[in-house]
């Protein structure tokens, strides 16, 4: 047995290169290996799509730290004092007899280890019986940019086909089309774009975003079948077939647990590998972390798979403390992610409004129209904020927020307080750092909040594409606002907040009143409860609407 303690990382990626890093600074006197497949490593592959829009220089932008160092083998043995194998494959472990069996062009090998930490990310999706071709591809890796990138240059790829509108999807569209201009249609089998991350009415908005920069977006179709030759690829999806001249399947990512397997490491219910606190698996001297494992989510309590960079990194620095002897845990966490779709800022955290419903928890939304700053702040953006809730408990369940304005801020701000198990009551309180350059002075989460507990009395919102049909609109805006914005689709009464006081609309109606953000039409509700007179308002007001429901489709 060697004297030195022997720790063995599989994987060259975010957790795997932190705790290696973080566990030599510590234990010097500890052997770190790490066992990489990819001659290419340490990519911070999050930004690809950004490399491939042009807004990042090649992908050694993505290897090279903050003061400009290349983070290869050199980089990591002479600068953090960890060996790095580049290009060899593990292929089996033995847990009993701790030995892990490497490949490499045929040479085969082992490393003995004390210690061994399966950092083995994840893999991207494939569709069934999606066909093996060169213009039929994923988007995961460093070595998935180069094909894209040569296409697009040689003026090859002029249409492409995105199948999957998730966080790379959304990402991709805006990188084929604003520094190519190629065509660009998304197939999405969902209702709207981003499932999971937003409900579907805010996805419509970032539907109508996309169409608005020239990208086709056909949702609620599945992909049933590509076809893929020399000439191009055409795809079926449900009544619509799609030819371009590159299919981009970006439809998620699976866990990397075949070595996990291997050693019995267990698995949890969303096939990834199932870790405790300690990052242990359920093998003795097994850990893992990163995109291959499970957490548990801080708003429901139940596992959940979240392959983000952010957790990755934080994941590997807690493994490196753990081994290291510092008594450290990994807590629940709340899922706070954020992605660039054109000019539009989208972010979200905790669980939306259709998970909770499907947990039975009792879930109701509102959703509030704001500004980032001060409204008369010259560089005052509009976002938008949609708060889920648990009816009776007040507890928030989860917080969505889009718009060109700062929406990241209030997802951070969120985070924190649902990692707490926040109730409205709480959120309405937050104290944020106030001055008209950076920030309104009631923050719009706390508007959120306010709005949630005012339905909870009675002053109900309605969701943003709600039909209009034959119900009562009772416009409440001023007369030249009404005016110079028409609402299409129905024939509102028009009755603004001042009159409202003295007077009532006609008794024969429940009535959806309707502003452009929201706030006068839930003052007008309270004022049509106090006469004893039932109606909702339109949540978030008419500016939402506009992009939940475009004017061609209203």
């Amino acid at each position: 047995m060697s004297a030195r303690r022997r720790v063995v990382i599989v994987g060259a990626s975010a957790a795997g290169l932190r705790c290696a890093s973080r566990l030599a600074r510590l234990e010097p006197e500890t052997e770190v290996t790490v066992v990489e497949e990819r001659r290419l490593f340490s990519v911070a592959a999050c930004g690809l799509p950004y490399v491939l829009s042009g807004d990042l220089d090649g992908v050694d932008a993505l290897r090279r730290t903050v003061d400009g160092t290349l983070r290869d083998e050199a980089y990591f043995g002479d600068v953090k004092g960890v060996t790095v194998l580049a290009g060899w494959r593990a292929t089996s472990v033995d847990a009993s007899g701790r030995r892990l069996a490497l490949e490499k062009s045929g040479e085969r090998t082992s490393l003995e280890w004390d210690e061994l930490v399966l950092a083995t990310g994840a893999s991207a999706r494939g569709l069934p019986g999606q066909p093996r071709h060169p213009r039929v591809v994923g988007f995961h890796e460093a070595a998935d940019l180069a094909p894209l990138h040569r296409g697009l240059v040689a003026g090859t790829i002029k249409h492409a086909a995105i199948v999957g509108a998730g966080l790379v999807g959304c990402e991709l569209c805006e990188a084929f089309r604003s520094l190519w201009g190629a065509e660009v249609t998304l197939i999405e089998a969902a209702p709207a774009p981003l499932p999971g991350l937003l409900d579907e009415e805010f996805g419509k908005v970032v539907a109508s975003v996309l169409a608005e920069q020239g990208v086709r977006v056909l949702c609620g179709h599945t992909v049933e079948r590509i076809e893929a030759s020399d000439d191009g690829v055409t795809i079926m999806a449900g009544r619509e077939t799609v030819a371009a001249d590159v299919a981009i399947v970006a439809i998620g990512v699976a866990p990397g647990v075949e070595l996990g397997l291997k050693a019995g490491a267990a698995l949890g219910p969303h096939g990834a590998l199932a870790v405790d606190d300690r990052l242990g698996t359920s093998v003795p001297h097994v850990w893992a972390a990163g995109d291959c494992v499970e957490t548990t989510c801080a708003v429901t309590g139940r596992p959940v798979y979240l392959p983000l960079g952010s957790l990755a990194n934080r994941q590997g620095r807690t493994l490196a403390n753990i081994l290291a002897g510092i008594d450290d845990r990994f807590p629940p966490v709340a899922g706070a992610m954020a992605v660039k779709v054109f000019d539009w800022n989208v972010a979200a955290v905790g669980v939306t409004r259709a998970v909770s419903l499907n947990l039975g928890r009792e879930a109701k939304s509102v959703w509030v129209t704001g500004h980032d700053r001060a409204h008369y702040w010259p560089e005052a953006r509009e976002i938008h904020l949609h708060l889920v809730y648990e009816v009776g408990k007040g507890t928030v369940l989860g917080v969505q927020a889009l718009g060109m304005g700062d929406v990241v801020k209030r997802v951070d701000v969120a985070t924190q307080w649902l990692l707490r198990g926040a109730t409205l009551a709480e959120l309405g309180h937050i104290e944020h750092a106030y001055a008209p350059p950076y920030a309104p002075a009631v923050d719009p989460l706390a508007v959120a909040a306010w709005a949630a507990r005012n339905q909870e009395r009675g002053v109900k919102a309605e969701s943003p594409d709600v039909e209009f049909g034959e119900r009562g609109l009772l416009d409440v805006r001023n007369a030249d606002e009404s005016e110079d914005r028409p609402i299409p689709g129905g024939e509102p009464v028009l009755l603004p907040l001042d009159r409202l006081a003295a007077g009532a609309p006609p008794a024969d109606s429940e009535w959806l009143v309707v502003c452009e953000r929201g706030g006068r039409s839930a003052e007008g509700v309270w004022r049509l409860l106090r006469q004893g007179r039932s109606s909702t308002y339109l949540g978030g007001g008419l500016h939402l609407r506009r992009f939940v429901v475009p004017e061609k489709k209203r």
